[in-house]
């Protein structure tokens, strides 16, 4: 008899232990579940972040292409015009020194 009780308060110990472990297990759980959801929330508060920082870089990238043509055209025009200035200076000495 006395082998049955202990056998009892081993088994009634056993649940109580499964119990508490089942319990943390929830709690670990719920922890894991909210720290994924916070995650997942971070994640796309990121990927919005670098969906905007791409839009910037695609509108700099092509205001920097109109800056790099406009320059160009510019330089373009500036050489053909001193070549003008030159080609007229000296056709003038040329006239001038005749």
């Amino acid at each position: 008899m006395e082998a049955i009780k202990k056998k009892m308060q081993m088994l009634k110990l056993d649940k109580e232990n499964a119990i508490d472990r089942a319990e943390q297990a929830e709690t670990d759980k719920k922890a894991a579940e909210d720290k994924c959801k916070q995650l997942e929330e971070e994640l796309l508060d990121l990927q919005k972040k670098m969906k905007q920082t791409e839009d910037e870089l695609d509108k700099f990238s092509e205001g920097l292409k109109d800056a790099q043509e406009k320059l160009e055209l510019s330089e373009k025009k500036a050489a053909d015009q001193g070549r003008d200035i030159l080609l007229h200076k000296w056709s003038l000495e040329t006239r001038c020194c005749k």
